[in-house]
């Protein structure tokens, strides 16, 4: 264990990536839902936004799970 007197660091890092992955599987299925080749305009458009959105999402969970992986129970 390399993380003695930060239990609620570690905590708080492990429940962030818990609600990341939680959330890149909600975005996974409104991707889907809303797609860029909808029929809708707002639906196509709001596809497009989503998979963006989903990219940075991407580049965020990698980071705390480096942040979440670097703690050795």
């Amino acid at each position: 264990m390399n993380y003695d007197g930060h239990e609620a660091l570690r905590h708080d890092i492990a429940g962030l990536a818990n609600n990341l992955c939680d959330l890149k599987t909600t975005m996974k299925v409104l991707e889907e839902k809303y797609h860029y080749r909808h029929d809708g305009l707002p639906e196509r458009l709001a596809g497009v936004s989503l998979r963006r959105a989903s990219e940075l999402l991407d580049k965020a969970f990698n980071q705390i799970l480096m942040l979440d992986e670097s703690f050795q129970d």
